[in-house]
C-alpha cells in the first residue's frame, strides 16, 4: 500500500507529464504558410462608388472558423492553379440593398465568396491570399459589399475596403487603423448607412 506522500508524488509526476506532452503538441502545430498573390482588381474610392457597384449590401456574421469553411481550388489541365476562394457561410442580420430576385434561406444564412483559400499540394497546405485580403472572423459582425457572379454567387468587392467590422472585435479590419484613409473610408461608410 502506498502512503499519502507517495500518492502525491505519483499524481504530481503524472500532471507534469501531461503538461509536458501538451506543450510538445502545441509547439509542433505549425501555422499554414501564406502565399500572397497580386491581382488586378477594380477599386472604389468613395462609399457612393462602392454602393453603386454592389449588388448586395448587408450586415452579417460568419458562422464558422476560417479553417472550417469551404475552400475551393480549381486547376488547369497542367495542374497549375486556375482559381481559389473560400465559401463563407454568414448569418445575415440586415439587408441594406439587394436585387429584386434575392431571397435568403429560412435561417437567414447565405454563402459568400472571399478572395482567399487553402490549397493542399504535395508540399503541404498553403493559404493563398489575394492582395493582402484578411478573411472575415467568426462571430464578428460586418457590413459587406458584394457583387453577383455569373454562377449566382455573391463575392466581396473592393478587397479589405469592401467589408468593415462593426463590433470592433477584428483588430485586422482596415478601418481600425487610426488616423488613416482607411479609417476615414470606414467612418464615411458607417455614416452613409447610419450605423453606429
Amino acid at each position: 500500500m502506498l502512503n499519502t506522500s507517495s500518492k502525491r508524488a505519483i499524481a504530481l509526476t503524472v500532471v507534469i507529464l501531461v503538461i509536458f506532452l501538451s506543450l510538445l503538441l502545441i509547439m509542433n502545430i505549425k501555422p499554414i504558410p501564406e502565399v500572397q498573390v497580386d491581382a488586378n482588381e477594380i477599386t472604389f474610392n468613395t462609399p457612393e462608388e462602392l454602393d453603386a457597384a454592389a449588388d448586395l449590401i448587408m450586415i452579417a456574421s460568419p458562422s464558422k472558423e476560417f479553417m472550417d469553411r469551404e475552400h475551393k481550388v480549381t486547376f488547369f489541365d497542367d495542374d497549375t492553379i486556375q482559381d481559389y476562394y473560400t465559401l463563407t457561410e454568414v448569418q445575415v442580420e440586415k439587408v441594406i440593398k439587394a436585387p429584386n430576385n434575392f431571397h435568403l434561406s429560412k435561417n437567414n444564412m447565405i454563402k459568400i465568396i472571399e478572395p482567399v483559400g487553402i490549397v493542399g499540394r504535395g508540399t503541404g497546405k498553403r493559404k493563398l491570399v489575394t492582395n493582402q485580403y484578411e478573411e472575415l472572423k467568426e462571430k464578428n459582425s460586418y457590413i459587406m459589399f458584394l457583387q453577383q457572379n455569373s454562377k449566382g454567387q455573391y463575392g466581396i468587392i473592393n478587397n479589405n475596403l469592401g467589408k468593415f467590422n462593426l463590433d470592433n472585435k477584428d483588430a485586422l479590419d482596415m478601418g481600425e487603423k487610426k488616423s488613416s484613409d482607411d479609417k476615414k473610408f470606414k467612418d464615411d461608410v458607417l455614416q452613409k448607412y447610419s450605423i453606429d
